[in-house]
């Protein structure tokens, strides 16, 4: 027996993900919203050095110099972000093995270089939402992104309505904002490297803001398949 639990050991161990060395976070706060995707990183990575930057653009252009980053996260819900190094962004995503989660308001408007980035991650149009809060829903309830999570309703923070509806090229939808997948109402999807996100859902003002970012977090780094439900092979034309 005592063999049998070491060999189980040395075999989990021998599985087990370590921490990402170094992870770049761009967040907004704004009351009492935003800090979960810090909560969330350093509580999943107690080992990874964090590098979080709040609205700031110089000090984070600045940071993406200093890399080579395992992860970068985006989530712009608030500021402007033209003043964003989306060139250097995008070549980062093009030709190294960093992983990115791009989240930001102005993916239907934004004229430097946010929906370059965007198209280049697999999804090929935003369409701001409006009119509210509105349901979004679980496509793939199995996919690691999802698992766990009773309530994907979110709030309105007093900004306005900043999330997107997206249109797919090879990205693959895991949320939405329709009960069943539906062309032009993707969420949460994963791009087309497999690792990386891209979000029309805000998760920072989300029912279940921590947990979901927990998900995506643990995905990006050491998540199983890219995508896990049969529902996409029938969807997928339709995208």
């Amino acid at each position: 027996m005592k063999i049998l639990t070491l060999f189980l050991v040395i075999s989990v161990a021998s599985v087990a993900v370590s921490d990402p060395n170094l992870v770049l976070i761009h967040y907004d706060s704004y009351g009492g919203y935003g800090e979960a995707v810090l909560d969330a990183a350093f509580n999943i990575w107690p080992s990874a050095t964090i590098l979080p930057v709040l609205d700031d653009w110089p000090l984070f252009n600045n940071a993406l110099t200093t890399g080579p980053y395992d992860i970068i996260v985006l989530e712009n819900w608030n500021v402007n972000t033209d003043d964003c190094d989306w060139a250097t962004l995008n070549t980062i995503y093009t030709t190294s093995d960093t992983r990115i989660f791009l989240s930001d308001w102005k993916l239907s408007s934004g004229g430097t270089g946010v929906q370059t980035l965007m198209n280049t991650m697999g999804a090929s149009s935003a369409a701001p939402i409006s009119g509210g809060v509105i349901p979004h829903y679980a496509w793939e309830p199995a996919h690691d992104i999802c698992m766990g999570i009773a309530d994907w309703n979110w709030m309105d923070p007093g900004l306005g309505i900043l999330n997107n509806r997206l249109t797919v090229s090879d990205a693959f939808p895991v949320t939405g904002w329709s009960a069943s997948p539906t062309a032009g109402e993707a969420a949460i999807c994963v791009a087309n490297d497999g690792r990386s996100v891209i979000s029309g859902f805000t998760p920072a003002y989300a029912v279940e803001s921590q947990a979901i970012w927990e998900n995506i977090l643990i995905f990006m780094w050491d998540g199983g398949s890219a995508l896990q439900q049969g529902t996409w092979g029938s969807i997928k034309a339709s995208f």
